[in-house]
């Protein structure tokens, strides 16, 4: 694997540990955090996907700023890692819950970030 693309994957996943962390410390119920990337070597994107447990705390985490707080952390997170900021700037996020991935997924993470 790019050196780069192997910086990229460990800043990333530092950054998911630490926001389940944090979640867990803050009582957000975040159940899972999962990242996708493009695989075009000069593309240091990333969509992050944060999984709340269901549906009615996606809507109340949205109306009470806890979502926005999460992805706020996340960048934090990502800054202090050393993750060069134009990567940083291609971070976009995506929420949904473990909920609706049994309801309409089959329960797979897989079917539901393709």
């Amino acid at each position: 694997m790019d050196p780069a693309r192997r910086r990229q994957f460990d800043h990333l996943g530092t950054a998911k540990r630490e926001l389940l962390s944090w979640a867990v410390a803050n009582e957000v119920p975040l159940v899972r955090v999962e990242f996708v990337v493009p695989f075009v070597p000069t593309d240091f994107d990333a969509a992050v996907w944060l999984f709340f447990d269901t549906d009615a705390n996606v809507a109340r985490c949205a109306s009470n700023g806890v979502t926005a707080r999460l992805e706020q952390e996340f960048r934090t997170i990502l800054a202090r890692s050393g993750h060069p900021a134009d990567w940083l700037a291609g971070t976009s996020f995506y929420v949904d819950s473990h909920e609706n991935v049994e309801r309409n997924y089959e329960g797979s993470y897989f079917y539901r970030l393709r």
